[in-house]
C-alpha cells in the first residue's frame, strides 16, 4: 500500500501495521494491530548549549514521501529551528530526518541525517523520542541493558539510578538496545549508530517511564547520520528481546563465539572450565592517593616476590587440582596502577627480570595460563615520559586530572598513542624472555569511547574505539589471550575474557541493593562468545547485597573466582562452576525464567538443554540434563 498523505498526518503500512506521523507535533504513532504505541508531543527535542528546543517548534516544516522496493516512509526537513542560550547566542538551526517502514519485514527505522550548518552544532538531539509508557501492572516493564541487565517493572516503586548518563558502552549500557512490554506487545530498539549516543532512561514511580535514544555531538557537531531501528511483536518478552539483539549483531558479522576463537587461539580450550585467581605482587600507594593510609604509612607498600608467589601458586594448584588462570596484578616497575604506561622494568622489589621469568617457569610447569594486568588509559604524571602534550584535551584545551588510584596524580594519554606504547612494552617484555599466555588491558571495556580536542591528534569517540580495538588485536597477534574491564558490546568480538559482567547496584556499581530485577540480558546474547567469571561470596563486587555470587555465577554458567588460600568450602563449589563450565561455557544461553513467577527463583537453560535453576532466598541449586536428571545440587 503507497504511503497516504492526509491534511495532517502521513500514513504507511505493511500488513496488519500501520505508522502515522503528525505533521504539526511529529509526534509518532505504531499500531501493530494488537497493541498502539504513540511518542508524546514535545518528545523529539534538540539542544544547544543549556537550552533544550522541541523539534516541531520548528518555523518551517517540509515533508516528501519517499520509498523504494522494500520501504516507504517520510523526508523531514526542519528550517529556522530557533535554539540557543544566553551565552550561545541564538541560532536558526536547521534538521534533516527520517521515517522508513520497511515493507518486507516491518522493520521501522529513524534517522537523523548529518547536520548542516548551525544544526552541526548541536550538542544533542532526540529523535524520535520516547514511547509514552505510564504506571501500570507489573507484568508491564522496560528493558535495560545496564551491566548485565535488569527489567524495570511499571509499578516499580523505587527510581532507578544511572551512573554516567545513560552513554554507549559504558555500565549504563553494555548493549545498545533497549525494550519495552506492555499488555503482552512489546518492542526492541536498537541504536543501530551507538558510538555517539546515549540511552536516557527516567523513571518516575506511580507515573511513567520513558525510554529513548539521545544522538550527542561528535566534536561540537552532529557529523554523520544516526539510525534507530524498531522492532514490534505480540509476545515480544525480555527474552525474545535479547535473541533479536543476537540475531542482529549476527547479520553484521559481530558474533564472534568462543568457538571460532578457539581457533585463533588454541589457548581458550585450557581456559574453559578454568578458576580464575586474581592475585598481586607489589601495592605502592602515594600519599595524594584516595587509599593511602596516613594511620599506617607502613600499609602503603609491600611486596609479595615473584618467587614466594610461585610456590602459592604450585600449592594451590596441588589442592585445586583443575584448570587455573592467573591474573597478575603490581608487576611492573613500582606496583599496581602506579607509572603506566611506562611500567618496565618489573618490580625490583619483587625480584626484577629474573623474578617475573621464574614465575612464568612455575606457571608454566603446573600448566596454569598466566596473564598480566596492564593499562594505556590512564597516564601518570611521574611516569617517565609523561608530557601534557600526549594526554587528552576536552574542548577548551584541558585535560582532565585524577588522583583517586594507588599511584596519584595522573591524567588520559590519547588513545592515538596507546599501540605504540603497547608495542615497545611488549616488545621489551619478549627481549627478556616474558612471553605471557595473556594480558588484561584495563578499562577499554568500560569507559565508553574518549573524544580528543588537541589539534595535534584529534580523536573522535568512534576512532578511541577503533584505536582500543586495534590494541586488543596487538596482544592477540602475539598468540595471547585477551582480556578487559568489563564486556562492552563493541568489544565482544575481539575479547576472550573480561573481569566481570554482574548486575547493576545501587548505590553502587559495586555495592548495594540491585536496580530493577536482575535479567542475565548480556548473557542470553553472548553467554557464547565471551568467558565471564563471578565472585562466589555474598555481596560481591557487582552482587546484589542479599545474594550468594555464586549463585549468579551458576546461574549464568560463567567460571569462578578463585583465592589464592581458599578454603574447603570454596574449592568445593569452584570445582563444581567450573565442571559447569566446561559443559555448557561455549553453549548459547536459550533461555531465562522465573520459576511459578518468583522473581528469587530462576532457571536459565542452554542450547545442549542442561539447565540451571536458583533459588536465591533458600540458597539452593540444581543442574539438570535435557532428560530432567539431576548433575548435581545443593540439597
Amino acid at each position: 500500500m503507497p504511503i497516504r498523505n492526509e491534511d495532517h498526518t502521513f500514513i504507511m503500512a505493511c500488513g496488519d501495521m500501520s505508522v502515522s506521523l503528525d505533521k504539526e507535533s511529529l509526534s509518532v504513532k505504531v499500531d501493530t494491530g494488537t497493541a498502539v504505541w504513540e511518542t508524546s508531543v514535545g518528545g523529539a527535542s534538540m539542544m544547544r548549549g543549556e537550552e533544550r528546543t522541541a523539534l516541531h517548534a520548528a518555523r518551517e516544516k517540509s515533508f516528501t514521501p519517499i520509498a523504494s522496493g522494500y520501504f516507504e516512509g517520510v523526508l523531514i526537513r526542519l528550517r529556522q529551528l530557533v535554539c540557543g542560550d544566553g551565552a550561545e547566542g541564538e541560532a536558526e538551526a536547521s534538521l534533516t530526518l527520517t521515517i522508513l517502514l520497511n515493507t518486507h519485514n516491518k522493520e521501522l527505522i529513524f534517522e537523523l541525517l548529518e547536520g548542516d550548518g548551525e544544526a552541526g552544532q548541536a550538542t544533542e538531539v532526540v529523535w524520535p523520542g520516547a514511547f509514552r509508557f505510564p504506571s501500570g501492572p507489573e507484568s508491564d516493564y522496560t528493558v535495560i541493558p545496564a551491566m548485565q541487565g535488569y527489567i524495570v517493572p511499571a509499578s516499580w516503586e523505587q527510581p532507578v539510578l544511572r551512573y554516567h548518563n545513560g552513554m554507549m558502552f559504558g555500565r549504563d549500557a553494555y548493549m545498545p538496545w533497549w525494550g519495552q512490554m506492555r499488555e503482552n506487545n512489546g518492542y526492541l530498539a536498537i541504536i543501530d549508530t551507538p558510538d555517539d549516543a546515549r540511552l536516557f532512561i527516567e523513571h518516575i514511580p506511580q507515573l511513567h517511564t520513558l525510554a529513548e535514544a539521545v544522538w550527542v555531538h561528535s566534536h561540537g557537531s552532529i557529523r554523520y547520520s544516526r539510525r534507530l531501528r524498531m522492532y514490534f511483536g505480540e509476545g515480544m518478552d525480555y527474552v525474545a528481546m535479547a535473541k533479536g539483539y543476537r540475531k542482529h549483531v549476527a547479520r553484521l558479522g559481530n558474533l564472534q563465539t568462543l568457538s571460532h576463537k578457539k581457533e585463533i587461539n588454541p589457548k581458550l580450550s585450557r581456559l574453559i572450565g578454568s578458576a580464575v585467581v586474581h592475585t598481586g605482587i607489589h601495592t605502592h600507594i602515594v600519599p595524594q592517593s584516595n587509599y593511602y593510609d596516613h594511620e599506617h604509612p607502613s600499609n602503603n607498600d609491600y611486596v609479595v616476590h615473584f618467587e614466594e608467589k610461585a610456590r602459592q601458586l604450585a600449592d594451590l594448584k596441588r589442592r585445586y587440582g583443575g584448570k587455573l588462570y592467573v591474573h597478575i596484578d603490581g608487576w611492573g616497575l613500582r606496583g599496581y596502577d602506579n607509572l603506566h604506561p611506562d611500567i618496565l622494568p618489573p618490580s625490583p622489589k619483587g625480584g626484577g627480570w629474573q623474578g617475573l621469568r621464574t614465575l612464568q617457569e612455575a606457571c608454566r610447569e603446573e600448566e596454569i595460563l598466566f596473564a598480566i594486568h596492564d593499562n594505556y588509559r590512564d597516564f601518570y604524571h611521574d611516569a617517565a615520559s609523561y608530557h601534557t602534550s600526549l594526554t587528552i584535551k576536552d574542548s577548551d584545551g584541558k585535560q582532565e586530572y585524577c588522583d583517586i588510584w594507588a599511584g596519584g596524580a595522573h591524567s588520559f594519554l590519547c588513545t592515538t598513542f596507546a599501540r605504540g606504547y603497547m608495542e615497545r612494552n611488549y616488545d621489551m617484555l619478549k627481549q627478556h624472555d616474558v612471553e605471557p599466555d595473556g594480558a588484561y588491558i584495563d578499562v577499554f571495556a568500560v569507559v565508553p569511547g574518549d573524544e580528543c580536542y588537541d589539534p595535534v591528534h584529534p580523536m573522535t569517540r568512534s576512532e578511541s574505539l577503533s584505536y582500543r580495538k586495534d590494541c586488543f588485536q596487538e596482544i592477540r597477534s602475539r598468540g595471547m589471550i585477551i582480556s578487559s574491564e568489563e564486556p562492552a558490546d563493541w568489544a565482544v568480538p575481539v575479547l576472550d575474557l573480561v573481569h566481570h559482567a554482574p548486575y547493576a547496584l545501587a548505590p553502587g556499581p559495586g555495592e548495594g541493593v540491585a536496580i530493577g530485577i536482575p535479567v542475565p540480558l548480556f548473557s542470553l546474547v553472548y553467554h557464547d562468545a565471551l568467558i565471564v567469571p563471578w565472585s562466589l561470596e555474598k555481596g560481591a563486587w557487582g552482587i546484589p547485597l542479599e545474594d550468594f555470587g555464586y549463585l549468579h555465577g551458576m546461574l549464568n554458567a560463567g567460571v569462578p573466582y578463585l583465592s589464592i588460600q581458599p578454603s574447603e568450602e570454596e574449592v568445593r563449589i569452584v570445582r563444581l562452576m567450573a565442571q559447569l563450565h566446561e559443559r555448557v561455557g561455549g553453549l548459547e544461553m536459550t533461555d531465562h525464567t522465573f520459576v511459578s513467577g518468583n522473581r528469587r527463583k530462576q532457571r536459565t537453560t542452554f542450547s545442549d538443554g542442561t539447565s540451571v535453576e536458583v533459588d536465591f532466598d533458600e540458597e539452593r541449586y540444581v543442574i539438570r540434563m535435557s532428560d530432567g536428571a539431576v548433575i548435581a545440587t545443593s540439597s
